[in-house]
């Protein structure tokens, strides 16, 4: 069995064929599944589209709409916020001005009643001093009518014998 090159080279054409033959089929399965992915893509990506699109621009209405009113309540928030600081301001300083006012009346109040107190204090002193005085004397008188009375009604002494 020889084989002459005619022979062997018709075997390697009909192999080489046989290989660029299966490679063909191969290449066009891969093409065939890479169009039927490029189509579930394209279809998702459109459903995405007719989902999220309108969404967006529905999206950007709103903020369109809401931007003026959002800048409207910014502007009232801010002078809102600086109208409480400034009566703030003025109710802390209206409330230390009454604090202070309350302190000096009480000092005023304080005083009053402490020259009152001591008014009656001397008062009282000198009342005492007025009404004891005459009382002890007349006390003193009184005690010694009692001792004449009382030695003019007992029995006289008896003298010894």
């Amino acid at each position: 069995m020889t084989l002459n090159t005619e022979t062997i080279l018709i075997v390697f054409v009909a192999l080489t064929g046989i290989a660029v033959l299966l490679q063909a089929c191969i290449l066009m399965a891969i093409f065939i599944s890479l169009r039927k992915t490029a189509k579930s893509v394209l279809e998702v990506t459109e459903d995405l589209k007719a989902t999220v699109v309108p969404m967006i621009h529905s999206t950007r209405e709103l903020v369109e709409r809401i931007t003026p009113q959002m800048i409207t309540v910014s502007v009232g928030l801010a002078a809102l916020t600086e109208t409480f600081k400034r009566e703030s301001a003025g109710v802390t300083f209206s409330a230390s001005d009454i604090l202070q006012r309350v302190s000096k009346q009480m000092q005023r109040l304080d005083a009053m009643l402490t020259a009152s107190l001591n008014a009656v204090e001397r008062a009282t002193v000198v009342v005492e001093s007025a009404v004891s005085a005459p009382v002890r004397q007349v006390n003193g008188v009184l005690a010694a009518i009692r001792a004449v009375v009382d030695t003019y009604r007992s029995d006289t002494p008896r003298r010894p014998s």
